[in-house]
């Protein structure tokens, strides 16, 4: 009687549930679980912050990077005596001063292929269309495909109702555009006149001789990849620009100038930016050229320079300490593409690389440093 009046007395005290689950998963796993837990309901909360603030990171990291890899250029001029500001403003005036030169050169040929894109693919396809007639399975279909065409194009109201919205929304993504240019040339001119205003108060407020030593390794490090990088990147994009342009200027297409400065912006996106600008000037060789085997030289132009480009001078070029992992550079890509679109591609092996810098500075971030590398490679550690 004692014995069982003991059993009930002790079976209300007792925590079955966690001793369950602390003996099926362990301690240290459960305490695992939740801080991975943690941190990803904090990555959620991030993404969901930069997705929803675009409109303000967009120019505010620009201005870091073009900061990060004009701040070595600038230190030595200022080091010979030369204000900070006035260094900002010289480099400020050059950038607008190509920027615009780059507009005013591209506005014309990108307004004309905004004027013909509505009918491009009807022009494509009547250029096509002996091929098209040649497969009987596709004659049935494109009929029905033009039948509802045909049916839909009757109420001419519709199309002058849905074109007004699509000048409105290039209107207002031109608008936005603008006003993000502007805060990050503002930004970057004040980083740029401060100098190293910034990373002195911030080396001053870490507690520890060591965390001083740190920021001050990190940010270094950072200025001289992000220098590099961008430097170097730029004049291989710009001559990469200008040889494609010349060789399709040798072959006879229209606004030869203008598809070298699409290739050379759009070389700064890996992987994505040679497919697109492939595809861009295929529909222009196509659309100009009637011989489908000479508009197909335009092309080729392009893959046989981007192979060259992507496989030896770019590498022999930046050396081996800019090789990021393929499939982590193709995901940055897609997730800054979808973060912050065509400014989040352009920007999105820059921030690898700084992520990558500060990856390899801290050593329980080690392993991420690993996977974001090209080849597994032992890095110095500040201790």
């Amino acid at each position: 009687m004692q014995t069982f009046q003991q059993r009930q007395e002790a079976a209300p005290a007792a925590p079955v549930e966690p001793v369950v689950a602390a003996e099926l998963f362990g301690a240290e796993t459960l305490r695992n679980w939740a801080h991975v837990s943690m941190i990803g309901m904090f990555l959620i909360l991030v993404i969901g912050c930069l997705y929803l603030a675009s409109t303000v990171f967009i120019p505010l990291v620009a201005a870091l990077l073009i900061g990060f890899a004009l701040a070595p250029l600038q230190r030595p001029l200022v080091r010979k005596g030369v204000p900070a500001p006035l260094v900002a403003a010289l480099a400020l005036a050059a950038l607008v001063s190509v920027g615009a030169l780059t507009v005013v050169a591209a506005s014309t040929p990108a307004l004309e292929w905004i004027d013909r894109a509505p009918g491009i693919s009807s022009q494509l396809r009547d250029k096509f269309r002996p091929v098209l007639d040649s497969f009987a399975s596709l004659e049935k279909a494109s009929n029905e495909v033009a039948r509802i065409a045909t049916i839909e194009r009757k109420p001419r109201t519709t199309v002058a109702a849905a074109s007004t919205p699509v000048m409105g929304r290039l209107l207002t993504g031109i608008q936005q555009m603008g006003v993000s240019l502007f805060m990050m040339l503002v930004l970057l001119y004040f980083l740029l006149a401060a100098g190293d205003m910034f990373k002195e108060k911030t080396v001053r407020l870490m507690p520890t001789f060591h965390d001083k030593r740190a920021v001050v390794s990190i940010v270094s490090t950072i200025e001289r990849e992000i220098s590099s990088y961008l430097l170097t990147i730029t004049g291989i994009n710009v001559a990469m620009g200008a040889v494609v342009g010349a060789g399709l200027y040798a072959l006879g297409l229209e606004n030869a100038l203008f598809w070298g400065m699409v290739v050379a912006v759009l070389n700064f996106i890996p992987y994505i930016g040679a497919m697109v600008g492939i595809a861009l000037t295929t529909v222009a060789a196509l659309l100009q050229f009637p011989d489908t085997e000479h508009a197909l030289l335009v092309p080729l132009v392009y893959f046989i320079a981007h192979v060259l480009e992507g496989s030896f001078i770019t590498p022999s070029l930046l050396g081996r300490r800019f090789i990021i992992n393929p499939i982590i550079m193709f995901f940055s890509v897609v997730i800054w593409t979808w973060l912050w679109g065509i400014p989040g591609a352009l920007m999105a092996v820059p921030m690898t690389v700084v992520m990558n810098v500060i990856f390899s500075h801290i050593p329980s971030l080690n392993p991420l440093h690993e996977y974001i590398s090209g080849t597994p490679r032992r890095h110095a550690v500040i201790n």
